[in-house]
C-alpha cells in the first residue's frame, strides 16, 4: 500500500493498493464511534490497471451496510449510512476477491469522509479537580479531570483570569507560558463537545508564580549511562535532577563540548561519532531562572568497530503452513548478532529463491504439485555477514486435479501436440538433458512478450528516505580502488561462479540508479552555487572597474 500520484480526486495523491499474493489482500481503517450513532461514509475509488472485482466487504460494527462492488476504472464516489454498533468500527477496501486473487490485483481509494449525524444539544459535565504543578517564575502545569458528554468530549477551552489563552487539543493537561514572576492568576476550563456545546465552568484554580530572584542550581543529574551504542550512534540516559523550583532542560557535553538539549526528557540520542572511538559525557541540569547544577557523572562509550566480522546466528526453527499444490509459507525464529540482522536469504533445494526484506517469514509461489521441497534460511548482517544455514525444512505441495496430456510417444519428434496446461513432476529441459538441478533449463533464446520477477524484499526506494547513509563520492571511490567492484553489486567471479538473479540484480542495479541521482542533485547544487559566486565575482571586477574609470578622470 503507497501514495501515488498519478491518479487523485482530491490534492496530489490518492492511496494505492497493490496484491501481492493470491489470498486478496486488504485496507482496513478503524475509527472511534458510538454505538447508535449514525454517521454518514463518503470514500471514492476506482480499479486499478490490473483489476479484479475490488470491493468494498467484511465491514465490522455497522448496521445496513452490505458489500459494494468497486467498478471500473473512473473515479466514482461510493456512500453510506450506516448506524454504530461497535465502539470501533473496521472499514475494509479489498483488491480482489479472498479466492481466486492474482498478484498485482490493484484499487485506488481517496478523498474518505466519516461524519457523524448528530442532533446533539446536551453539553458536557464540567472538568472537575482543576490544579496546577511545575510552577516556575513564568510558567506553570495544570491538570483537571475529564469530563463525561452524551456523545463525546472533543475539546477543552483554558480561561486566565476570564480571558481564553487556549485549546488543550482534547488532553487534560495544559502548559501555560508567558506569567509574571511573583503574581497570582485565576484558571478555569470549560469542556466543548462535537455539535459545539460549551460544559459549565470548572472550579477556579489560583496559581502564583515564583519569585524571579532564584539563585539555587538544580542538583546534578545521577547514573549517566548509555545502551544501543553503534559505530557512530548512542542513546545516553540519567536520572533526574531535583531543584526548589523546577529544572526546565538539560545540557549534554561530549569531551567537554556542548552538543545540544534534551528538552527535559533524561534521554538523549547521539549521532555523527566516529567508530571504534571512546567519548567522555557529562550532562548538566538548568532551571528556568538560568542556574546550573554541578556535572553528572563521567560516562565513557566505545564505538562499535565498523569493520564487522561477526556472522550472524543461524535462523532457528524453520517452518511452513497455509501449503496448497503450488504455494506454500515460510516461517522462522529470528537470528541475532553483534551489530543487528538486516536480511534474510531463502534457499530452495540449495538454490536462492530471494529475500525476506528482514522478516522472519516468506511467501514461496510456483511449485509443482505432489512435489518435495528442501528449505533452508541464512540470516545476513550490513557488513554481509552470511550466517550457517537454518534447520532443513521439507515442504510436500499438495496433489492437484488435471489432465495428463502425457503420452509414451510424447516425446517423439513426429508428434505435435497443444496443452491447456502442463504440470511436470520434475525437471524440464529444452534443447538439453542436463538441467543442472533447475526446474526449467533452456539451451538457446528464450522470445517472449514479458518477463515478470516477484520480489520477496524491499524495492530500493529506500535510498530517498531521511537518514539513508548515502556514500561520499570519495568513499565510492576508495571502496572501488580495494575491491574493484561498487558496494553492494556481486563481483564478476562471483557471478561467474553462481550466476545473476534477475529480480534481485535489478533492485541493487536501482539501488545505484537512486544513489547516482543523489549524487546528481547534490552536484548541481554545488554548480548552482558556484554560478552565483561567479556572478557575484563579475559584479564586483565590474564595479572596480568603474571605480577606476572615475579615478582616471578625476586625476
Amino acid at each position: 500500500m503507497t501514495s501515488s500520484n498519478v491518479s487523485a480526486v482530491d490534492g496530489n495523491f490518492s492511496i494505492l493498493s497493490v496484491s501481492t499474493g493470491t489470498n486478496g489482500r486488504l485496507m482496513s481503517y478503524t475509527f472511534p464511534a458510538v454505538v447508535g450513532e449514525v454517521y454518514d461514509i463518503s470514500i471514492w475509488a476506482r480499479e486499478g490497471d490490473q483489476g479484479n472485482l475490488p470491493a468494498f466487504a467484511n465491514w465490522v460494527g455497522f448496521n445496513g451496510f452490505t458489500t459494494t462492488v468497486i467498478s471500473g476504472t473512473n473515479w466514482t464516489e461510493y456512500t453510506w449510512t450506516l448506524t454504530a454498533t461497535n465502539t470501533s468500527p473496521i472499514i475494509r477496501v479489498y483488491c480482489s476477491p479472498l479466492s481466486g486473487a492474482t498478484p498485482g490485483d490493484n484499487v485506488y481509494i481517496d478523498a474518505v469522509s466519516i461524519t457523524l449525524q448528530s442532533n446533539d444539544n446536551e453539553a458536557p459535565t464540567a472538568p472537575a479537580n482543576l490544579t496546577s504543578s511545575n510552577t516556575t517564575s513564568t510558567t506553570t502545569t495544570l491538570d483537571w479531570n475529564a469530563a463525561t458528554d452524551n456523545v463525546g468530549v472533543t475539546n477543552y477551552e483554558v480561561f486566565r483570569d476570564g480571558v481564553s489563552i487556549g485549546l488543550s487539543g482534547g488532553n487534560t493537561t495544559f502548559n501555560v507560558t508567558g506569567l509574571s514572576a511573583n503574581t497570582a492568576y485565576d484558571f478555569t476550563v470549560f469542556a466543548r463537545d462535537a455539535a459545539g456545546n460549551v460544559s459549565p465552568s470548572s472550579n477556579v484554580h489560583t496559581v502564583t508564580t515564583n519569585n524571579a530572584n532564584d539563585t539555587q542550581a538544580p542538583t546534578a543529574p545521577t547514573n549517566l549511562s548509555s545502551n544501543n551504542t553503534t559505530t557512530t550512534t548512542t542513546t545516553l540516559n540519567w536520572n533526574a535532577a531535583t531543584d526548589n523550583v523546577g529544572v526546565t532542560d538539560y545540557q549534554v557535553f561530549q569531551d567537554g563540548v556542548g552538543i545540544g538539549l534534551s528538552g527535559g526528557n533524561t534521554t538523549f540520542n547521539v549521532s555523527g561519532l566516529t567508530a571504534n572511538t571512546s567519548y567522555d559525557f557529562t550532562v548538566f541540569a538548568r532551571d528556568a531562572a538560568g542556574n546550573v547544577s554541578p556535572s553528572s557523572n563521567v560516562h565513557t562509550v566505545t564505538t562499535l568497530n565498523a569493520a564487522d566480522t561477526q556472522a550472524p546466528t543461524a535462523p532457528t526453527n524453520l517452518s511452513s503452513n497455509n501449503t496448497t499444490s503450488t504455494s506454500t509459507t515460510l516461517s522462522w525464529n529470528a537470528s541475532t548478532d553483534n551489530v543487528g540482522v538486516t536480511n534474510y536469504q531463502v534457499f530452495q533445494d540449495g538454490q536462492s529463491i530471494g529475500f525476506s526484506g528482514g522478516g522472519t517469514n516468506f511467501n514461496v509461489n510456483s511449485l509443482t504439485p505432489d512435489t518435495s521441497y528442501d528449505f533452508t534460511v541464512r540470516a545476513r548482517d550490513a557488513a554481509g555477514n552470511v550466517s550457517n544455514a537454518s534447520n532443513i525444512h521439507t515442504v510436500n505441495t499438495q496433489s492437484a486435479q488435471f489432465t495428463d496430456y502425457t503420452s509414451e510417444n510424447s516425446n517423439l519428434p513426429t508428434v505435435d501436440w497443444t496443452a491447456r496446461d502442463l504440470f511436470a513432476n520434475r525437471n524440464i529441459g529444452i534443447g538439453t538433458t542436463n538441467t543442472r538441478g533447475f526446474r526449467l533449463a533452456v539451451a538457446g533464446d528464450i522470445l517472449s512478450e514479458e518477463v515478470r520477477v516477484a520480489l520477496q524484499g524491499n524495492w530500493p526506494d529506500y535510498v530517498f528516505n531521511e537518514g539513508y547513509d548515502l556514500m561520499s563520492i570519495y568513499q565510492v571511490e576508495a571502496y572501488i580502488q580495494k575491491n574493484r567492484h561498487l558496494k553492494n553489486i556481486p563481483s564478476a567471479s562471483y557471478i561467474q561462479e553462481n550466476g545473476i538473479e534477475l529480480g534481485d540484480m535489478s533492485g541493487m542495479l536501482l539501488e545505484k540508479i537512486e544513489e547516482l541521482t543523489l549524487y546528481t542533485i547534490q552536484q548541481q547544487k554545488e554548480l548552482d552555487l558556484l554560478k552565483a559566486q561567479n556572478l557575484l565575482l563579475l559584479e564586483k571586477l565590474k564595479l572596480m572597474e568603474k571605480q577606476m574609470k572615475n579615478s582616471d578622470k578625476k586625476y
